[in-house]
C-alpha cells in the first residue's frame, strides 16, 4: 500500500516572511488539523489512540479559547479609555510602551 511523502510544511509553523497578526494566530489555534498534527511522528496505532485523544479534547479546547476570546475583548473595551486617554496625555510614554509590547 502506498503511502504519501510526509508533507514539509507544518500546520503548526508560521512562516517568517508572514506580517504578526493576532487575529491569524488565533485562528491558526483553532484549526482542527493543527491538533491533530500534533500526534505526527509516532508509530501508526499510538498516532490513532493520540488522535482520538485530540479529538474528544479539541471540543472542550475550543470553548474555552473562545471564552478567553470574549473575555479578552471585555477588557479591552473597558480600558480603552485609558489607553486613549495616555495617547492623547502622554503620547511619548504611549509610543515607547507599544515599541515594547510589538515583536
Amino acid at each position: 500500500m502506498p503511502t504519501a511523502p510526509p508533507s514539509t510544511v507544518s500546520p503548526l509553523s508560521i512562516g517568517p516572511d508572514e506580517p504578526y497578526s493576532e487575529p491569524k494566530r488565533f485562528l491558526r489555534k483553532l484549526s482542527l488539523l493543527r491538533w491533530l498534527a500534533l500526534a505526527n511522528g509516532t508509530p501508526v496505532v499510538l498516532k490513532q489512540i493520540l488522535q482520538l485523544g485530540l479529538l474528544i479534547v479539541w471540543p472542550v479546547w475550543f470553548v474555552w479559547v473562545l471564552i478567553r476570546a470574549v473575555c479578552f475583548f471585555a477588557f479591552w473595551l473597558m480600558l480603552y479609555p485609558v489607553r486613549a486617554d495616555q495617547k492623547k496625555n502622554h503620547p511619548e510614554d504611549y509610543a515607547r510602551a507599544q515599541a515594547r509590547r510589538l515583536p
